[in-house]
Formats: C-alpha cells, structure tokens, sequence
C-alpha cells in the first residue's frame, strides 16, 4: 500500500460469507448512520431527489440517443443452459443477442458469481489467501446487498419504466408479497440491483487489489453503460441509481473490514 502497511489475509472459512452476514448488515449500518457518513449521505438524497425529478425527461433523452445510434433496445436472449423442473424448462444462462442486451446482462448476478468463481480456482490452485478471500467478500457482498435492496424496494414500490403509468412511474409503498412477487416490475425499481450489484464487486476488487489502478476506471465506465443500457431498454430510472451506487459502496466496505486487517510495516 502506498502508506507502507501492509494487507493481511487468513485462510476464509467455509461458508463464512454466510455465517458473517448478520455482521456484514451490522457493520454497514454503523457506516452508513456515523457521523461521518453525513456528507455522502446529503449527496446521495440530493442526487436521488434531483434525478427524480426530472426521471422521465432523462429516460426519453437516453432512450432518444439509443436510436440514434441503432442501439436496439428489445431484451433479447438465448438459452444455452437450462434444466427441467416438473414440466418446465428453467433457464439457467442466457446468453444475449444484440449489444444492449449485452450490457444490461453484465450487471446480473451471474457475472459477479463467475467472477468469484474463478478467483476461488485461481486462488486455490497458487494457495494465495488474497484472492480466495476476495472470492468469499463478493459472495458475502452479494448477500448483503440482496437483502438490503430487497426490503428497500418491497417499502418503496416504484414502478418500473416498462409498467410505469405516470410520468416518473407511480410509487406504491408496502406492496404485499403476493402482489410484490405477481407484478414485480411494478413495484421493484428502486433501488437498482444490477447496478448494486456492480458496485459492490467493483469496490470489493479495488479494496483488495489497490495496486491495480485500472479496476476503479474500468469498473465505473462498465457500471456507466449499463446503466444506460437499462434506462434505454425500460427497465430502469435514473433515480435508481445513487442509492443502489451507495448500498453496494456501504455493504463491500464492510464485508472487506471483517476479512482482512492492516498491519504496519517496521
């Protein structure tokens, strides 16, 4: 590091990226609700709040610039994996058909689980603690954020674009599981998972790889057209977005101070 300390990593623990979550969600609150966190926090709401002021106008202008530049929009996708569960066939990767499709698909789940994937092989096979504990941070990361934004939509209750019947689409706040779990677009827009998603592995891996300066760079412009991609294709307002950015920030901050210390070097 370029303080002269220096990371430190133990062996992970089996399946410690699940029993640390109640931790992990305890840990973030602390961040989130100190003292110190009052300047991000007034970004995020006035961000939030300028956003979604003027949501519809900024949905129509992206939506505008993607046909200007022939970006089809339409969800498109084929199945390469499936299996088959009773009578129906269960997708389990599907891969995308035009480039919009491409971009929205990155910020899915299943990027954030392949790429741990491979960093648990890899870290296994060199018998490098770093790199399976990075593994086991984005699973815990995950978790965190999918509980969290879970509850946050189920109070919030924003209607996606694609259902929206207002400008802005409509809020309806406390929605019941049925209802929630039966019309689910139209009550689960805010906040944005994909783009939580992102975030919380792009600064899990910044964390733990600080010497690599390309990661911020890299993963920010990747998080900037997805989330194009996902207001050009309805699935998502711009509003969406400064307090998902926030939630994944929060959660894989804590996540990585529960896995790893800092020791001074002599």
């Amino acid at each position: 590091m370029p303080d002269g300390s220096t990371l430190v990593y133990s062996k992970p623990k089996y399946f410690g990226f699940v029993t640390q979550l109640p931790k992990t969600l305890s840990v973030a609150s602390k961040i989130t609700f100190r003292k110190k966190s009052i300047p991000a926090l007034s970004v995020v709401a006035l961000s939030t709040a300028i956003f979604i002021s003027f949501d519809q106008p900024l949905l129509d202008g992206a939506q505008k610039f993607g046909r200007y530049i022939h970006l089809n929009s339409r969800n498109d996708y084929k199945t390469l994996v499936s299996f088959k569960l009773g009578g129906t066939r269960v997708p389990v990767y599907e891969a995308p058909r035009n480039l919009n499709s491409a971009f929205y698909s990155i910020g899915e789940g299943f990027t954030s689980l392949a790429l741990s994937g491979g960093l648990y092989v890899y870290g296994q096979i060199k018998h490098d603690y770093r790199t399976i504990q990075t593994a086991s941070q984005i699973l815990q990361t995950q978790l965190a954020i999918g509980i969290t934004t879970q509850i946050i939509k189920r109070i919030t209750g924003r209607e996606s674009p694609s259902r929206a019947t207002a400008p802005g689409g409509v809020w309806r706040a406390f929605p019941s599981f049925a209802e929630f779990g039966n019309r689910t677009s139209k009550y689960d827009a805010m906040p944005s998972g994909h783009m939580t998603t992102m975030m919380g592995t792009v600064t899990v891996l910044a964390l733990n790889y600080p010497e690599k300066k390309w990661i911020k760079p890299v993963g920010y412009g990747i998080m900037a057209l997805v989330g194009f991609a996902m207001m050009n294709n309805d699935v998502h307002w711009a509003g969406d977005y400064p307090l998902a950015i926030g939630i994944g920030y929060v959660s894989a901050q804590s996540t990585v101070r529960l896995n790893r210390w800092i020791r001074n070097e002599p």
